[in-house]
């Protein structure tokens, strides 16, 4: 019926182990060392060439009117001995344009539009060169990346719009494409007003199972040695202009809703909201599963219209009452398994 997994630790107890490992990460990931026997691992395995961020890359940011910096993605060369890292290499990427970024649009649901060419100059850098639809990479020996950065104009920002660029690693400098890696489709679009962190306040009720409740009953009891208190977090993050994915990164770490179990803790696998508003009058117009509707253990989001679902924007509070239908479980309609009834506190940026 539910899933339970390990909780992630907070960010506050692994700072220093990030750091350490970001660390050893900078000092050895520039050249790729395949396992060897003797002095050298010169001229064994393949030197690869990478979009790092393809195929997809989505940033979203606070409206701004200012021309800010952006980096819309990076191209990485990874060198199977010091000899490849110390050679000069030359990659091009060519630009895909709007017949690509049209067909992606279909095949996928999107609506990117291409970044108006009035909105951005690219920032100087004498060793990325754009002549027509091409950008040329030139990496002298030593180079292992470089970042593709753009100064947008954010006063020209449509907030209903999402701005792609879009290329394909046309030319790898006699190189191997990394598979997946070859093409990038980078989009940049304002966070909606809903966007942040809030904490959670609020009931919840299984109606198969007594032993599940709200997540905030474990956080505050006595059996609660996670290091995580009470109240439960969550993050809205913008998908678009209308609509927010319930982020947890506060207990799980992931596309979740946590719950009590007993004494412990759990969470409703396949299970987490995507929350639709109207902007106009800030009432929440629909929930859905972030893992399908329904997913494939048939659980789906609907919302209770007994609660008050809306956004306030003088308290900065999300009033929402929403089920968990599943009729795997619960067979006789409306398939209502589980009901909350909460309240999200802004706390600030995500």
């Amino acid at each position: 019926m539910f899933k339970l997994i390990r909780y992630s630790k907070m960010k506050n107890n692994i700072t220093k182990y990030l750091l350490l490992a970001c660390s050893a990460m900078v000092l050895f990931s520039a050249c790729r060392k395949d396992s060897f026997e003797g002095d050298s691992a010169a001229g064994k395995g393949k030197d690869f060439v990478r979009i790092t961020e393809g195929k997809v890359r989505s940033q979203f940011f606070s409206p701004f009117t200012t021309i800010n910096e952006i980096n819309m993605f990076s191209v990485r060369k990874d060198a199977a001995s010091d000899g490849a890292l110390n050679k000069a290499n030359t990659f091009v990427l060519t630009d895909l344009g709007q017949a690509y970024i049209t067909k992606y649009n279909t095949e996928h649901g999107t609506d990117y539009e291409l970044l108006p060419t009035n909105m951005y100059t690219q920032k100087t850098d004498a060793s990325i060169v754009k002549a027509g639809n091409t950008l040329t990479f030139n990496f002298a020996a030593g180079d292992f990346a470089k970042n593709y950065i753009l100064n947008v104009d954010g006063s020209k920002f449509d907030p209903s719009k999402k701005y792609v660029i879009a290329y394909v690693l046309s030319n790898t400098g006699g190189l191997t494409a990394k598979a997946g890696k070859d093409t990038i489709i980078s989009a940049i679009a304002l966070k909606n007003k809903y966007d942040g962190v809030y904490s959670v306040d609020g009931s919840m009720q299984d109606f198969t199972n007594s032993t599940l409740g709200h997540i905030n009953e474990f956080l505050s009891s006595a059996s609660n040695t996670t290091g995580v208190s009470a109240p439960m977090e969550y993050e809205l993050r913008t998908i678009s202009a209308t609509k927010c994915e319930l982020y947890d990164n506060y207990f799980f770490g992931g596309n979740y809703i946590p719950i009590r179990s007993g004494t412990s803790y759990s969470q409703y696998g396949s299970f987490a909201l995507v929350v639709e508003f109207d902007p106009a009058t800030d009432k929440v117009v629909a929930v859905t599963n972030y893992y399908g509707q329904p997913a494939g253990n048939t659980r789906s989001a609907q919302l209770d219209p007994s609660g008050t679902n809306a956004y306030d924007a003088g308290a900065k509070t999300v009033k929402i009452k929403y089920r968990m239908l599943q009729p795997s479980v619960v067979v006789a309609p409306p398939n209502i398994r589980t009901v909350w009834d909460e309240t999200w506190t802004y706390i600030g940026e995500r």
